[in-house]
């Protein structure tokens, strides 16, 4: 029987999750300084560097393996489900370090995980950081401390493989055929820009055989509604991912999904801390084969921006002595309260008129009722209007 029962893990997740970490989108540096105090006895925890605004960086190393994976999450400052979906990870670790799993994990993988390369924007909750530069756009200049702290630390480890953190926005299916929202996407990051479907390096092999393994293994537990997408392979220059696939580190790039009514991922959450598992056991098992079934990972379909939160459709506008039969779509905007540190979402109107190749996670079929507002709708408009 193997270790690894993605279908059991699944079941007893809440047993395991970190309930002390609030479901909120919100995580900022001050979680992150009394979350790592509890894995104190488990983990080594060092500062290896210091924000824009001196905010200490961590790295925190889990294991006594001889294969080394590097983490690193929240890169992008509003992008918290990788942090948490690790945090979940160490607790289990420490909670049931007698279990089967852990102890198979533990003897064979050393992990090295950077919880929060940007503070600076976590604590904002932003994208980019306090000098409004991208991070994962910052590989080749290498400009922002954050970043240097990165490839400092990898050059340092040498580890074996690379798993970059992120999240989803909103806007992605998969496939154009139906409803279909990307809960989990994956990417091997491009190494060459005139070619991006070639496959050059055994490196990129690897991360795509690692990929392929975590969407078999996650597409036993998904739910009724969404599947696993393949991101966009789109070759960057200056991302962090690409150049350190192309400099020899397998790179596996993780993007935390969407779901109905599920803001603040909390269910992603739980997807994506089974995937990031996976991954962990795929390469503690395989270890000198994990190119074996590269050629997989193309066969997961590619993600399409054919998204939208909310639909209006077939609503009448009124312009002068005309009419008109239009779709209204709408997505919803995060915004932040410093002062109070709560989030909220805001509804605009981003698209009107034929939206028939659009799918929402909302829709609203209203044919022939008609628009009321103090205009015509605008895009950019916030959600006020009426429809009867």
């Amino acid at each position: 029987m193997s270790l690894f029962d993605i279908k059991s893990i699944f079941h007893s997740y809440e047993s395991f999750k970190d309930r002390s970490i609030s479901p909120s989108k919100i995580f900022r540096h001050y979680n992150l300084l009394e979350i790592i105090k509890k894995h104190n006895d488990t983990c080594s925890i060092t500062p290896i560097g210091f924000s824009v605004e001196r905010r200490k960086i961590f790295k925190i190393k889990w294991g006594i393996g001889k294969i080394k994976v590097f983490i690193w999450s929240q890169m992008h400052g509003n992008e918290t489900t990788g942090t948490k979906s690790m945090f979940d990870i160490f607790h289990f670790f420490s909670k049931q370090e007698n279990h089967d799993l852990v102890q198979f994990l533990k003897k064979n993988l050393t992990i090295l995980y950077i919880p929060m390369l940007n503070p600076d924007g976590s604590e904002k909750f932003q994208r980019r950081n306090a000098i409004n530069i991208d991070l994962n756009r910052d590989a080749v200049r290498l400009q922002s401390p954050e970043i240097q702290a990165l490839f400092q630390e990898i050059y340092k480890e040498k580890p074996h493989i690379l798993f970059n953190l992120h999240d989803q926005r909103s806007i992605y299916n998969v496939g154009n055929k139906y409803f279909n929202p990307a809960i989990l996407s994956f990417l091997s990051p491009s190494v060459d820009s005139k070619d991006i479907h070639s496959i050059h390096t055994i490196h990129k092999k690897r991360s795509m055989g690692i990929i392929h393994f975590i969407a078999k293994e996650i597409q036993k537990i998904l739910p009724d509604v969404g599947s696993v997408g393949r991101f966009s392979d789109e070759f960057y220059p200056t991302a962090t991912g690409d150049n350190l696939q192309k400099l020899g580190y397998p790179c596996v790039l993780f993007e935390a999904g969407n779901y109905p009514k599920d803001n603040h991922k909390d269910r992603i959450r739980k997807y994506n801390t089974l995937s990031i598992l996976a991954g962990f056991y795929f390469i503690s098992s395989h270890k000198e084969n994990l190119e074996k079934d590269y050629k997989c990972y193309l066969s997961i379909p590619e993600n399409k921006n054919v998204l939208l939160d909310k639909i209006y459709r077939k609503v009448k506008i009124q312009k002068g002595d005309n009419q008109f039969i239009i779709d209204i779509g709408l997505m919803k905007f995060e915004k932040f309260d410093f002062e109070r540190k709560n989030l909220s979402f805001v509804s605009k109107i981003v698209d009107i008129g034929d939206l028939s190749n659009f799918f929402a996670y909302e829709e609203f079929i209203i044919p022939g009722q008609l628009f009321h507002g103090k205009r015509y709708p605008e895009i950019g408009d916030v959600e006020s209007f009426k429809i009867f």
